[in-house]
């Protein structure tokens, strides 16, 4: 016969004490999507005088059901962008409620099904329309090296008539040889679409790229082929990637894995590039919206080449 001895009723005192606060975690009330005071105090809003973009893997939104819905509806209302690009849309229903939130936006969604990894746009009217008959998506035959083909379409800003060629991404994930290699094709594809099919064009391809951009080698930066061709692209988000980790837009890592890039006509337009580091005026950001932050570009309508 076996005795259990003090220190077993010890931790089964301590699981089931952990188990019950597990279980009794409190579930956060929906912000309202109008409450704007929320997210204030952690973001620089959008101006009136320039170009707000804005890309954001929103992590398989809705992740905690309405409360994501109302939550991102009001931090998108605070950062007051013109333009927002979404990765991991898992439900059309809720960005159809998201957008219902959001009086003077019109939704994009994804022209394929692909499940909870949909991609998505946002629009401001008052200040933006899409170009009719240019949404599509790209490279849809390559489910290698484009498991999520790129969505493009294009926007025109009202108040100037500048038009933006606009490619929404979210590329192969995770570490590995096979996985780096996908990234490095889909890189070449893109940079060959834009090169043969919108070299004049002011272009931004933004998204989750779903790796870094600082290393020089090749078998560890798969879009060295844009950055060694200075002339003709460049990541708006370059300062933050070579910039503190704190600042970084996949905090969980910590890595920079979401970019902006841009083609030469928006060069001398470019305003400002920022991570919105949230998290602090909302404790549950990560639970209840995402494990990247959006990550945002100032773009001069002006400074846009024809």
């Amino acid at each position: 016969m076996f005795r259990l001895h003090s220190n077993y009723y010890l931790f089964v005192l301590v699981m089931a004490a952990t188990t019950a606060a597990l279980s009794c975690r409190r579930i956060p009330d929906p912000p309202s999507p109008d409450d704007t005071s929320l997210f204030a105090a952690c973001v620089t809003p959008g101006s009136t005088s320039t170009l707000d973009i804005i890309t954001f893997n929103v992590e398989g939104f809705p992740k905690a059901g309405y409360t994501s819905v109302t939550a991102l509806s009001a931090l998108l209302k605070t950062i007051d962008p013109d333009i927002v690009a979404l990765q991991e849309v898992a439900s059309e229903a809720d960005f159809n409620r998201l957008v219902k939130q959001m009086p003077g936006w019109t939704g994009i969604f994804y022209p394929i099904n692909n499940d909870e990894w949909n991609l998505a746009y946002l629009l401001k009217n008052s200040e933006t329309e899409l170009v009719p008959g240019t949404v599509r998506t790209l490279f849809e035959n390559d489910t290698w090296a484009f498991p999520r083909p790129p969505f493009e379409m294009i926007v025109r800003h009202k108040a100037s008539g500048r038009e933006l060629i606009l490619i929404n991404l979210h590329l192969k994930c995770c570490g590995g040889s096979d996985n780096e290699n996908s990234r490095r094709s889909a890189s070449r594809q893109l940079k060959e679409y834009i090169d043969q099919q919108r070299p004049d064009d002011a272009v931004v391809m933004m998204g989750d790229y779903n790796d870094e951009i600082l290393s020089e080698n090749f078998t560890e930066n798969p879009f060295l082929n844009f950055i060694e061709n200075p002339s003709d692209f460049a990541f708006a988000d370059m300062e933050i990637a070579k910039g503190s980790q704190l600042w970084w837009s996949y905090p969980s890592w910590p890595s920079h894995i979401d970019h902006i890039l841009v083609t030469n006509e928006l060069f001398t337009a470019i305003d400002t590039t920022v991570v919105f580091k949230v998290s602090p005026c909302y404790p549950d950001y990560n639970e209840v919206l995402s494990d990247h932050r959006p990550l945002g570009i100032k773009i001069n309508p002006e400074g846009i080449s024809r």
